[in-house]
């Protein structure tokens, strides 16, 4: 566990869940519960709070694993992003937006689905669910604890990965917060591709040799023998049996099934009308949740790949917290972001992290030693847990 590494400052902290349940897993998926005024437990009395940083997953996308014959599937159905179009570029320049269009003679057409999306790309009903969750923020932390005073960017510090639909979500939670932010310029940050540790995206050659060793052990190999009929049966249906990447795990499966459910789209069927069914889709997302707790939990090199990959960013984020420069620090990430930071905070098993998933870490002051505790609320839990440790160091 990173605890001790990444809250060295703080006299004690809790991991509480602050938010109701959902039933069904695919429901539990695609809008992950978040902090709210409606459920949300206050500290013990005589303690103000003094920081707040929300690290949070995206919300639904379109899908980033194509298939082959990705237009082929469920007879070219269309993917509509009209209601979000692509950031606008000003700096004196034309106000631009990204209009996505396939012709339909393109040569390689049949390689992406039909419809105004980009790959990736956040879409009409992740919007909505970024704007739902910036009020359930303002809500709470203005409305209820009156700790947050204005949406303004010297009230609320914005990091973003270099990937599109974080910076959308960032701007759907600001507007959910306040609607006018929809009309003013807003800068956020964001690390260069290259090197951005929040993705992330940096190169670490140990670390792919870790993840390979990983992958190669005999558990997880009798974990994909195992299940080589569902296996079989998705490649089968996507026309990716020849895509080796796709035999070694169930991310990419993961990634076609959810995002068609949680976007309202039918699950994949192929021209010759062979079908992901339901049952098929629920058992790639339990494989997909034992694959995410092999990788970052239960595998032999589980904790040395995290600080590989994630330690620059757990440095960040320990800076941080401890000389905040805004009282709100919002980070928008990724799935293998929220994973990571699940994995170092010692929170297992680890799951699957939903779309709109949450770490509230609350830093709150007794009066008597300034910056005294933390309250970190996960929205990854079904049930609410209690832990506490405290630092045994002295005062003096």
């Amino acid at each position: 566990m990173l605890t001790s590494i990444f809250f060295p400052f703080l006299f004690s902290v809790r991991l509480a869940l602050s938010s109701p349940s959902f039933s069904g897993p695919w429901d539990k998926y695609c809008n992950a519960p978040h902090v709210n005024a409606s459920h949300y437990q206050l500290p013990e009395e005589g303690t103000e709070l003094v920081h707040l940083t929300v690290m949070m997953r995206h919300h639904k996308r379109t899908p980033t694993a194509l298939v082959p014959n990705e237009r082929g599937i469920n007879d070219g159905i269309p993917w509509d992003c009209s209601g979000v179009s692509l950031f606008k570029y000003d700096g004196g320049g034309a106000r631009l937006s990204h209009s996505v269009f396939t012709p339909p003679d393109h040569p390689f057409a049949r390689q992406m689905w039909a419809g105004n999306c980009e790959v990736g790309q956040l879409t009409t009903g992740g919007f909505h669910d970024s704007k739902a969750h910036g009020m359930d923020l303002w809500e709470l932390y203005h409305g209820r604890l009156g700790f947050l005073r204005l949406v303004d960017p010297s009230e609320i510090g914005v990091r973003t990965t270099y990937i599109d639909r974080t910076k959308q979500v960032a701007s759907g939670v600001l507007a959910g917060m306040d609607p006018s932010s929809a009309k003013r310029p807003w800068a956020v940050h964001a690390q260069p591709q290259l090197i951005d540790s929040l993705a992330p995206s940096y190169t670490c050659s140990r670390a792919d040799e870790l993840l390979a060793e990983m992958l190669a052990a005999p558990f997880w190999q009798d974990i994909l023998k195992n299940n080589s009929a569902v296996i079989e049966h998705m490649n089968s249906v996507l026309g990716t049996t020849n895509s080796t990447e796709w035999t070694t795990t169930f991310t990419y499966y993961q990634d076609v099934v959810a995002a068609r459910i949680c976007n309202g789209h039918p699950l994949p069927c192929n021209g010759s009308g062979d079908c992901v069914s339901e049952e098929d889709a629920d058992e790639i997302f339990e494989l997909g949740n034992l694959e995410f707790d092999y990788i970052w939990h239960l595998a032999e090199y589980a904790e040395p790949y995290n600080q590989l990959t994630f330690g620059v960013m757990f440095s960040e984020l320990a800076d941080a917290l401890e000389e905040p420069k805004h009282p709100l620090a919002l980070y928008v990430a990724h799935d293998t972001s929220m994973v990571r930071v699940a994995a170092g905070l010692g929170i297992f098993p680890i799951r699957w992290p939903r779309l709109g998933s949450e770490f509230a870490i609350e830093i709150w002051s007794d009066n008597v030693k300034p910056a005294a505790g933390l309250r970190a609320h996960l929205t990854e839990e079904e049930s609410v847990r209690s832990e506490a440790c405290r630092d045994t160091r002295s005062d003096s």
